[in-house]
C-alpha cells in the first residue's frame, strides 16, 4: 500500500504543479499581451535600410514592434536619432515605393550627417 499511495501523492503534486504553471502562462498573456509573446516566427526586428556616413559610421531604419527608428551607429554605439510617427510616411517607406523612398533616405542621411557634424563641432 506504501507504494501505491507514494505514486498517488506524486502524480497529484505534478498535476497540481503543471496547473498552476499553465494559469502562469494564461496570466502572463493577459498582462503582457501578445505583443511580448508574439510567435517565433514573426521577427520583431527587422532593419529596413541603412546609409553610410563616413568611416564605421552608419544611419538605420529599423522597424521594431511595429515602430520605425532612426539609429545612428558607430563601431562601439547605437544612438537614437528619432522614430517616425506619422502614418503617411510610414506608409510610404513601408509600402516598396523604392525610388522616393531612397532619395528621400539620402537626403535624411545627408542632413543627419551635417547635423551630427555640426552638433560636434560645437562641442
Amino acid at each position: 500500500m506504501d507504494l501505491w499511495e507514494s505514486v498517488i501523492r506524486m502524480a497529484s503534486a505534478l498535476a497540481i504543479v503543471l496547473a498552476l504553471m499553465m494559469i502562469l502562462v494564461a496570466v502572463a498573456k493577459r498582462v503582457l499581451g501578445a505583443r511580448l509573446l508574439a510567435p517565433a516566427g514573426a521577427p520583431l526586428v527587422r532593419i529596413l535600410g541603412s546609409g553610410y556616413l563616413g568611416p564605421r559610421k552608419s544611419v538605420a531604419l529599423v522597424s521594431v514592434a511595429g515602430e520605425l527608428l532612426i539609429l545612428g551607429t558607430t563601431q562601439t554605439e547605437l544612438i537614437p536619432l528619432g522614430h517616425i510617427t506619422d502614418p503617411e510616411q510610414i506608409r510610404l517607406v513601408l509600402g516598396g515605393r523604392d525610388g522616393q523612398v531612397k532619395a528621400e533616405t539620402q537626403a535624411a542621411s545627408e542632413e543627419l550627417r551635417l547635423a551630427r557634424n555640426t552638433e560636434h563641432d560645437q562641442s
